[in-house]
């Protein structure tokens, strides 16, 4: 709401513009137009000192687990080193890839295919520490001929987790 204030305030024309009846520059010159200035320069100075104070925040990797049943996608992770209080915002987002050999007859197909799933939820920051598990629905469906019969050749799950408030990131592959 402040910033919100302070752009609206700055946002205004400037009353001393062509076709405008005050003496040049009067106006432009109040105290509210300064103290407008003053909070968006306070608020701008704050929010990189969070974003400064938040920057030994990282993702623990061996705290990150990642599971894949074919039909729901399990991220389970921990971010440690958070120097903000109250709650913040974490982005998983999960590329699930699989790569199949599909044969009918003397006809085989290499089929690749892959699915993607995002879900962003806010957690609790506690003792500098945030700790979740995200959840979602994610199925590869491998395109192909019917007749042929495919074998699942290789699988693989990468995970990329990003926390808006803190700007830690984790990247995490399995094959």
């Amino acid at each position: 709401m402040l910033l919100k204030n302070a752009r609206a305030l700055l946002a205004r024309r400037r009353p001393d513009a062509p076709g405008d009846r005050q003496r040049p520059g009067a106006a432009w010159r109040t105290p509210a137009r300064f103290a407008g200035i003053a909070v968006t320069t306070t608020v701008l100075l704050a929010v990189g000192a969070n974003a400064a104070s938040a920057a030994s925040a990282h993702f623990v990797p061996e705290a990150t687990q990642v599971g894949w049943d074919g039909a729901e996608a399990t991220v389970s992770f921990q971010e440690v080193d958070v120097a903000l209080k109250g709650t913040t915002t974490v982005s998983v987002k999960l590329t699930a890839s699989v790569s199949a050999f599909c044969v009918k007859g003397e006809s085989t197909i290499d089929v690749h295919a892959s699915a993607t799933g995002l879900l962003a939820t806010e957690h609790p920051i506690k003792d500098g520490t945030v700790a979740g598990v995200a959840k979602f629905p994610i199925v590869v469906k491998i395109p192909h001929d019917p007749g042929y019969v495919c074998l699942l050749r290789n699988r693989s799950i990468t995970a990329f987790l990003e926390d808006f408030r803190t700007g830690a990131t984790l990247v995490h592959h399995q094959d």
